[in-house]
């Protein structure tokens, strides 16, 4: 098959078709090609002699059965089918891409229907020296471990991981071949063996563990000197220790439910790892954690301009312990500006007559009286007519926060959208 040259167009002849596209450099070219799927960039090789082997090169590889109709709910005759041509174009991509130069990002999110192939795929990606790998097996059946990741990771600034299972290995490599590592993303992992599991970068910049599992009996150790965002959610299964998070800058904790081992005295020593932060969301958590003395005492939040509260404080102790636990939160950050409470304080079942407590106020844990000099704005968040109590207690609050303005968001249910009101509350205006 003869595949024809671009044609040009020549100066003075209007009638010359124009592909000015193919004139593009080939890192231009590369760019364009990454926002199609794997297969289609592949056909571009079929565009002309420019096209035919500009593939081979490009710096990012994404191996998705997706593109191959692959999903959940296939059913077993379809998954032989498509799962074949899809196992034979990935194992073609990798083999006839060119080896001789380092990879942008290898990407690969495929279930685990044949386990020797997609082990090889992996094995096959990360020669390639990427500086973003991303690995997201599908399925909650298998338990998928990594290969072997002993080669030099010298340029992998970004790991993202559903679904694997990491072992000592894991813990070594972060430690020994990722010398540029800064953002870890970790899904829906498990930590198993026999070994404590173990966050360690000196380069780590951003880690997010969501709905993790530490199936080992040691408690995960995180310490990242220069981490700035944090965010841990629903994997407090077993203790998370944290340490040397001075660099530390916005943090996201959510405690599940069903977190029974996570014990209060961790989760008070967890939240006063991140005394630097200037911006925390704490989901779910309660005001137990703020209140029992014999937990030690609550970390002041020096550099905290922002606290963003969901679901939290809703079922522990009468009203005013609530209002203690809050008032000693907010005491303990003299420099906050905004403060978040969606859907916080209050239960469906709850308090059904608090409205008949007339002196609603702030306190601290030593009875002084609640300050927070600096503090501008609070957001009630809501979307459930029950809220009405909560929009009223910070109303009620109102009249000891002077010059603050209140915000309140009702999220409607059927549409999910949001209509802010704004209020200007101030001593008088209560």
């Amino acid at each position: 098959m003869v595949y024809p040259e671009p044609i040009m167009k020549r100066a003075g002849d209007p009638t010359r078709a124009v592909d000015r596209l193919s004139a593009l450099p080939d890192g231009l070219l590369h760019a364009i090609m990454s926002f199609l799927p794997a297969p289609q960039a592949v056909r571009t090789s079929l565009l002309s002699r420019r096209w035919r082997h500009l593939w081979q090169s490009a710096p990012r590889i994404e191996i998705n059965e997706e593109d191959f109709g692959i999903s959940m709910g296939i059913n077993r005759g379809t998954l032989e089918e498509s799962w074949a041509r899809f196992e034979d174009f990935a194992t073609n991509l990798l083999l006839f891409h060119d080896n001789t130069s380092s990879l942008g990002e290898f990407c690969l999110r495929s279930c685990v229907h044949n386990w020797r192939h997609v082990d090889r795929w992996i094995r096959r990606g990360i020669k390639y020296c990427p500086s973003v790998l991303q690995i997201q097996i599908m399925g909650y059946e298998l338990a998928f471990k990594l290969p072997p990741m002993d080669s030099s990771f010298r340029r992998l600034k970004m790991l993202c991981l559903r679904n694997v299972h990491l072992d000592s290995h894991f813990t070594r490599f972060l430690c020994s071949s990722c010398p540029v590592l800064e953002d870890l993303d970790l899904k829906n992992c498990k930590f198993c063996g026999n070994y404590p599991p173990a966050i360690t970068s000196p380069t780590l910049n951003r880690l997010a563990v969501d709905r993790c599992f530490n199936g080992t009996s040691h408690p995960l150790v995180i310490m990242a000197p220069s981490l700035t965002s944090l965010s841990l959610l629903d994997s407090f299964d077993a203790n998370i220790l944290l340490f040397k998070m001075n660099s530390l800058v916005e943090a996201k904790l959510y405690m599940s439910d069903e977190t029974e081992l996570f014990s209060q005295k961790t989760q008070h020593e967890l939240l006063g790892s991140l005394f630097n932060v200037t911006r925390l969301e704490l989901i779910a958590f309660e005001a137990e954690i703020m209140l029992i003395e014999k937990l030690g005492k609550f970390p002041i939040f020096r550099n905290m301009q922002t606290l963003v509260l969901r679901f939290c404080f809703l079922y522990e102790g009468e009203l005013n312990d609530r209002l203690e636990a809050l008032g000693s939160f907010l005491q303990n950050a003299p420099c906050l500006e905004k403060l978040t409470l969606a859907y916080s304080m209050f239960s469906s079942t709850s308090d059904s007559e608090w409205w008949e407590t007339k002196n609603i106020s702030l306190w601290c844990q030593d009875r002084k009286t609640f300050q927070c000099h600096k503090l501008k704005l609070i957001k009630v968040i809501y979307d459930h007519d029950l809220d009405h109590r909560l929009i009223e207690l910070v109303w009620r609050l109102g009249r000891s926060l002077p010059d603050v303005n209140i915000e309140l968001t009702k999220e409607d249910e059927t549409s999910n959208l949001c209509s802010p009101f704004l209020f200007a509350a101030s001593s008088e205006t209560f």
